[in-house]
């Protein structure tokens, strides 16, 4: 059985999109890391708090969701729109390989996204062009994990 895990989930969501989205420059969000001006579209995974809760007694079972927020930073209107359409379907209906990153990158399993959320950013200042065509999906993932395994 599959363990999965956060390092492994943020290598596993970089991977699919770069693959299903390849004019598109796909990052991973790290400390520090800076929006660059270009190339668009770009895509930014960012890991968001996760949860845990004991569903079994004596803590033989664990329900994990790991949170992700991607935002979606395109060039006009119309290439968001298209594009945001890709994602949301990216989100609801391909299944993730899973790269254990703690074994040497090895497909281990898969893993399905539900989307919980897509939300367009208007910027305040519009002088701020860097602000611009953008959309934000939340995404969550469930699993279970199982004392010992």
């Amino acid at each position: 059985m599959t363990r999965i895990h956060q390092h492994g989930l943020n290598r596993s969501l970089l991977l699919h999109l770069r693959d299903r989205l390849p004019d598109a420059k796909v990052d991973l969000h790290y400390d520090g890391y800076e929006i660059p001006e270009s190339p668009r579209p770009l895509v930014i995974i960012e890991q968001m708090p996760s949860h845990h809760e004991i569903i079994s007694k004596q803590r033989e079972g664990i329900q994990a969701i790991y949170r992700y927020q991607i935002a979606l930073i395109d060039l006009n209107s119309v290439n968001l729109s298209v594009n945001q359409e890709r994602l949301t379907d990216i989100f609801h209906f391909d299944k993730f390989t899973f790269y254990d990153t703690l074994r040497d990158s090895r497909q281990t399993g898969s893993f399905l996204c539900d989307l919980t959320g897509v939300t367009p950013i208007h910027p305040e200042d519009k002088s701020e062009k860097s602000s611009y065509h953008r959309v934000y999906f939340d995404i969550e993932i469930a699993t279970l994990k199982r004392s010992g395994s």
